[in-house]
């Protein structure tokens, strides 16, 4: 049987039902050349997310919280929701070692490894810039303390080494903004940046954001930006 609502009523239920799909992402959303796999159901789309749940351990049990983080969206995750997710058989799953963002990792290498790399971008979540909300995933990381190549050969100890307290998350125009420019950082406590601009002004900035140390005036700092024709 239709709805025996008026037509204000419907339109408010159907607008509230597309708003309650949004918060759900459909893995498995047919792709736009309507192809279908062999057991008619819609090919898959491949969507890559990472997952944050918090755990305790009860014993021998361990017990996840109700809702965890999704990386890519900075929204909350239902923890029923990703288990469906899992159910599906054309869901491919890995599980990662649990990284402790604590502790100090280091290689005497320039080359930043792997793991290395997932413990800055846990950290920094974003380009640590002013203002910058580019997800670390897809930025560089940076020697806050520039790596000395001849360091090794000439006997000297390394001045930049890479390790988790010298290690950052820049977004590529940020690391030329940072390598060609008077801007300069340093790291005062894990996960905690102090910049300071080409005309002295100083700002921190943290997993939380901006803080302005002595703005000149509200805003984001005036940032050169590159002219396209």
């Amino acid at each position: 049987m239709g709805s025996t609502e008026c037509l204000d009523a419907r339109r408010a239920v159907a607008l509230g039902e597309l708003a309650r799909t949004q918060t759900a992402l459909d893995l498995f959303a047919q792709g736009g050349g309507g192809e279908a796999t062999e057991d008619g159901l819609p090919a898959a789309r491949e969507v890559v997310l990472h997952a944050h749940f918090a755990a305790t351990t009860s014993g021998e049990q361990t017990v996840f919280g109700p809702t965890g983080r999704l990386e890519e969206r900075h929204r909350l995750l239902l923890l029923g929701q990703l288990q469906s997710w899992c159910a599906d058989s054309r869901t491919t799953i890995t599980v990662k070692p649990i990284i402790d963002l604590n502790t100090e990792e280091s290689t005497p290498a320039y080359a930043v490894p792997d793991r290395l790399r997932e413990q800055v971008d846990l950290r920094d979540r974003t380009c640590v810039f002013p203002w910058c909300g580019r997800n670390a995933r897809a930025c560089d990381i940076d020697h806050v303390i520039e790596f000395d190549h001849d360091a090794e050969a000439e006997g000297r100890e390394q001045p930049g080494p890479t390790t988790t307290s010298n290690l950052a998350a820049l977004c590529r125009s940020h690391h030329r903004l940072k390598t060609h420019s008077a801007w300069r950082y340093r790291m005062t406590q894990r996960g905690v940046f102090e910049w300071t601009s080409p005309h002295g002004h100083r700002y921190r900035r943290d997993r939380h954001g901006t803080t302005a140390l002595d703005p000149p005036e509200p805003g984001p700092p005036l940032i050169p930006r590159q002219h396209r024709p």
